[in-house]
């Protein structure tokens, strides 16, 4: 197989330690306006490890040994944010509605508005750009990208098509995030945290089930279900508001979670037909939900400064164009590079930074002239949120003094 068409087929401080403390102390307008940078750092090393991994998929041992997945954890990490900041920011619009500030059906109609012109851009131009110049498969399958349904094709098929197949990650967020909303909004609040926590043993019953049938290993990977515990176990600290302050005990949670990815990394390098298996994702989501849980309060120190280095946090805050991207990038560098810069493919270490380079200015580009200006209609046309009828005296002056409060936040992007 050549590189391109394994390319294209990939799936895939200081010991100061901390004790949980709740985010819904804050007051609702601090919590919104809250921004941590360090978040983003944490996007842009997400999206690198799964840009380095896919860039020197057919090197053996390169840059890392093939035992240590970079790609695959990177992934799992992008998930446990994103439930994350999804659910923390429902949450927020859930205290609105039990205040009686804003309808449900509003809310609905306004998430589901933010997602479409927060992830629809950049998705629809790496299609267009691939239909036009007919790179992989994408000609094949368009109405599996266009429906956002790649990962059940992959799993049909269970093979990974050629450029298309890195959306499924993309497709698992989004199948997930056209119910989740009515759990959060809707769902008695007694019953939330159990009924997220029965999610993720969801995941993991999902899987199980995958080992006991012996179904396909793409399958349990590309599906919703198999995601259903990562994406939960974010969704379980965004709706806690759990945040890790630092303290001296510090390098006890650091071990516990450097520890839980040691064991992950060997059992996935182990038999997957095995039920230790399925301990891989939950293993990977229990550390990063300390690790985002020490983040929302921020590191101080070097690991501070290297997550807050403006350079990875711009990385982060364009890190969906980076992971859209990449692959058509390298595609189309392997079709269009003529004969005198083949080298550019063939020597690992520099196609690394060329390619990498290229991805960083086409996401850049994307950021400027198409995300960042319809982030913007986004914000503007969610600034504000009607009242329901009952909040209206009868002056027809509103009773709540807080009506032009955004409900949900810009962190809701991730």
């Amino acid at each position: 197989m050549g590189w391109a068409s394994y390319l294209a087929g990939t799936g895939v401080e200081s010991g100061r330690a901390g004790v949980f403390t709740s985010g819904q102390s804050l007051t609702p307008a601090r919590a919104r306006e809250r921004y941590q940078p360090q978040f983003d750092g944490l996007r842009a090393l997400s999206v690198l490890t799964v840009m380095v991994d896919h860039f020197s998929a057919d090197v053996p041992n390169f840059p890392l040994p093939d035992k240590i997945r970079l790609g695959a954890t990177g992934v799992r990490l992008f998930l446990v944010l994103s439930g994350y900041f999804i659910t923390a920011s429902l949450r927020r619009a859930r205290d609105r509605m039990d205040a009686g500030e804003v309808l449900a059906g509003h809310t609905l109609r306004v998430f589901y508005w933010r997602r479409l012109l927060r992830t629809g851009p950049a998705y629809v131009a790496f299609a267009g750009i691939a239909l036009l110049l007919n790179i992989g498969a994408i000609r094949q399958n368009w109405p599996w990208v266009f429906t956002g349904t790649v990962n059940w094709l992959i799993a049909w098929q269970n093979q990974w098509p050629l450029t298309i197949s890195h959306l499924w990650s993309i497709c698992v967020q989004e199948q997930f995030y056209l119910l989740w909303p009515l759990l959060i909004l809707l769902l008695p609040r007694r019953w939330m945290l159990s009924a997220i926590i029965a999610v993720a043993f969801a995941g993991i019953a999902f899987r199980i089930g995958c080992v006991i049938f012996s179904a396909p290993l793409i399958a349990r990977w590309v599906l919703p279900f198999g995601s259903l515990d990562s994406l939960a176990a974010g969704a379980a600290l965004g709706w806690c508001g759990g945040r890790l302050k630092a303290s001296r005990g510090g390098w006890m949670l650091a071990l516990l979670s450097l520890s839980m990815l040691t064991i992950a990394a060997a059992l996935r390098n182990s038999d997957p037909t095995k039920l230790a298996s399925v301990l891989v994702e939950p293993l990977e989501a229990a550390a990063f939900v300390i690790l985002i849980a020490r983040t929302s309060t921020g590191f101080e120190g070097n690991i501070g400064r290297f997550l807050s280095n403006p350079g990875l946090v711009f990385a982060g805050r364009i890190s969906y164009g980076l992971y859209v991207y990449h692959i058509l990038v390298a595609m189309v560098l392997d079709r269009l590079l003529p004969s005198q810069l083949r080298f550019v493919i063939t020597i690992p270490s520099l196609r690394l930074v060329v390619f990498g380079i290229v991805t960083l200015f086409i996401a850049t580009l994307s950021w400027r002239l198409l995300e960042q200006p319809i982030n913007r209609l986004r914000g503007e046309e969610t600034r504000k949120v009607p009242i329901p009828r009952g909040n209206w005296g009868s002056d027809g002056v509103p009773r709540s003094p807080s009506v032009a409060r955004p409900f949900l936040s810009a962190d809701s992007s991730a």
